[in-house]
């Protein structure tokens, strides 16, 4: 058979497949899928079977039938992640598609985004920014702050704007004493990723956009703001011995979350390969929404002053 007569033929059981859907016959549909998907991969006609899954997957969830529709939408995670299949726009649109079908936030939608992340990172270090700001605008509109945030790490310098504003948002759910902590986590996290010129663009955009910084510069009223600013320079100056008096002297700032010291040891090993202290990791975002939105109580609510640093114009070398 012609692979231009196997097209025909695949769009004409398409058509077949989703008027079934529409008609309501969704067991018979489901394992019409799965049978000519099959078939499919054993001849090796895979573009059909990806179009076969797509199209199921899309059908089955926007007609509530979450056990059969993640079922191919599983089946279809492993074909591209198997196939090694190119991400292209409309295919990453098609499957974000897929991902805002799921009717319920249950364990299959999880596992079908951790499924296509995986996918997508084949192709790029950190995944497609197109799929992780559709990601986090989902967990956004429902509430989920801490996966949203998390994904907006991996945006791309495009998206920074769109991060800075999710940040944003979530810190006017604290006290104005607390912005600068969601923005401290996402700076230092940025820095052990190596993604400098996204820490760079998010403190300003943040700064500059946050009513109630009110386009503050430096050297700021909030101090650990002034330790972001002087802690991108050090990175730039390629100063350790800068970075470790910055941790020093901003010890009463940084100690309000345990993290910030680990992201800070990790940033100098991945920029300066200084030995890492054992025991802890990168720390993430749910403690930090836990202790800003739950349990404040406990913390000290007072802003430490900022401490007296006095840093050089340039800094060429390590101040040890």
């Amino acid at each position: 058979m012609s692979r231009r007569r196997a097209a025909q033929g695949v769009d004409r059981v398409l058509t077949r497949l989703e008027k079934s859907v529409e008609d309501g016959q969704y067991y018979d549909a489901f394992q019409m899928y799965k049978s000519v998907y099959h078939r499919s991969i054993v001849e090796k006609r895979f573009d059909d079977g990806l179009k076969l899954m797509l199209s199921g997957a899309r059908m089955l969830l926007k007609h509530k039938q979450d056990d059969s529709g993640t079922n191919l939408a599983l089946s279809l995670a492993d074909h591209l992640i198997d196939n090694k299949t190119t991400p292209t726009h409309d295919l990453t649109a098609a499957v974000i598609e897929i991902i805002q079908c799921f009717t319920i936030r249950g364990e299959g939608r999880m596992q079908f985004i951790a499924k296509i992340l995986k996918w997508s990172r084949q192709s790029s270090t950190h995944g497609d920014s197109m799929l992780h700001q559709a990601c986090a605008e989902l967990y956004l509109s429902e509430q989920d702050y801490a996966m949203c945030c998390t994904h907006c790490l991996y945006l791309d310098l495009d998206g920074i704007p769109f991060a800075s504003h999710t940040l944003i948002r979530v810190s006017s759910l604290c006290y104005n004493s607390e912005i600068a902590l969601i923005l401290t986590w996402a700076v230092l996290q940025y820095s052990t990723m190596k993604r400098l010129e996204h820490a760079k663009r998010l403190l300003k955009h943040y700064t500059a956009s946050h009513p109630a910084l009110r386009k503050s510069q430096y050297p700021h009223q909030e101090p650990l703001l002034n330790f972001l600013e002087l802690f991108i320079q050090a990175i730039d100056r390629r100063s350790p011995g800068l970075i470790r008096m910055l941790k020093e002297k901003y010890k009463k700032c940084l100690d309000r979350d345990p993290y910030f010291g680990e992201c800070i040891d990790k940033t100098l090993a991945v920029y300066f390969k200084e030995k890492r202290p054992t025991g802890g990791g990168m720390g993430g975002i749910g403690g930090i929404l836990q202790s800003l939105m739950g349990g404040m109580g406990d913390m000290d609510m007072s802003a430490p002053p900022p401490p007296q640093v006095a840093v050089p114009a340039a800094v060429d070398e390590d101040l040890d």
